[in-house]
């Protein structure tokens, strides 16, 4: 066996690495540089800690920095998609399924289903019940100065509960108005009862 040129060992020669002269550095590989490691296309590491994380280029692109999480603009606060430090969430539209839970929800307009589905909606102008046709149908409750309790069937108003200049009125566009009371119950009217503009038939005093 030859080492070099100036080195001669018969068979069942052998050598030391202590009596080697001159040792080449072998370097020891730490733990952690066996565990964080990068190949040709990915970074392996249980722990990762920078200032700035950046996927994408220009405005297409996903960031992570002192700031929070965005994407879709290279500036956080023009990031149609962005979380701050602090949890708050800002987004341009979302779906969301299971329980959302909160103290304030502020929206436009709430709804129970699509609109092409039964489904109630409550906006500023009010709460609405309507069909999949996209035909009131149900509760209609007005918002307004002179608000209204309506009721509805296929987009027809059949009647309803209104206040106006202080006075509140039960109409019905069809069928009778109906109060009655239960069995061991009584109507009661309180206050003057005034019945100038009124036709009553039926009716047949008792004076107690």
């Amino acid at each position: 066996m030859y080492l070099g040129k100036n080195v001669k060992m018969g068979p069942g020669a052998s050598i030391s690495w202590h009596q080697v002269a001159n040792q080449p550095f072998i370097p020891v590989v730490p733990d952690y540089i066996k565990s964080t490691y990068i190949d040709a296309t990915l970074i392996y590491s249980p722990n990762i800690f920078g200032g700035t994380i950046a996927i994408g280029s220009g405005n297409n692109i996903f960031k992570a920095d002192n700031k929070g999480i965005y994407l879709g603009h290279n500036a956080f606060e023009n990031a149609n998609f962005r979380v701050s430090m602090d949890g708050k969430l800002t987004a341009v539209n979302g779906m969301f399924t299971g329980t959302i839970d909160g103290s304030t929800i502020t929206g436009g307009t709430l709804r129970t289903a699509g609109t092409n589905a039964d489904r109630i909606e409550l906006s500023r102008n009010g709460f609405n019940s309507y069909n999949l046709w996209g035909e009131k149908n149900g509760v209609s409750i007005d918002s307004g100065n002179f608000s209204s309790i309506e009721f509805y069937y296929r987009g027809e108003k059949r009647g309803g509960l209104s206040q106006a200049a202080g006075n509140i009125s039960l109409q019905t566009t069809m069928g009778d108005i109906i109060v009655q009371a239960s069995t061991y119950g009584k109507t009661q009217f309180r206050g003057a009862v005034d019945f100038t503009d009124a036709k009553v038939k039926g009716l047949r005093a008792v004076f107690g």
